[in-house]
């Protein structure tokens, strides 16, 4: 059975949303009020992993980012998926496609 047929999509699901505490009404970012078993295209499924991406992780924390340091920064490099433009990977946050390097590296 696949995971994501496990996660019903709704408001209630999403990360976006809170509960206001009346009744089953959920405060959502993007959206305000609604239902708790409304689902907008801006759904995103509250899972652990998920929400770790979102949060902690930076490019430079990825396995597709390529060190490439310069005199005043370190952690200057670039995306081997998405980009040629080497960019600060301290301050951009993980996307999507965001997998773990395995261990520190030297």
């Amino acid at each position: 059975m696949n995971k994501n047929n496990l996660i019903i999509k709704c408001c209630e699901n999403c990360i976006k949303g809170v509960p206001v505490g009346i009744g089953s009404e959920i405060l959502c970012r993007d959206k305000g009020i609604v239902s708790s078993d409304y689902c907008c295209s801006g759904f995103i499924a509250f899972e652990p992993i998920t929400l770790q991406r979102q949060l902690d992780y930076r490019c430079s924390d990825c396995t597709y980012f390529t060190f490439t340091p310069e005199s005043q920064n370190s952690s200057y490099g670039v995306c081997s998926l998405f980009s040629v433009r080497k960019c600060d990977g301290s301050l951009k946050k993980a996307c999507s496609y965001f997998v773990k390097k395995s261990g520190k590296t030297a």
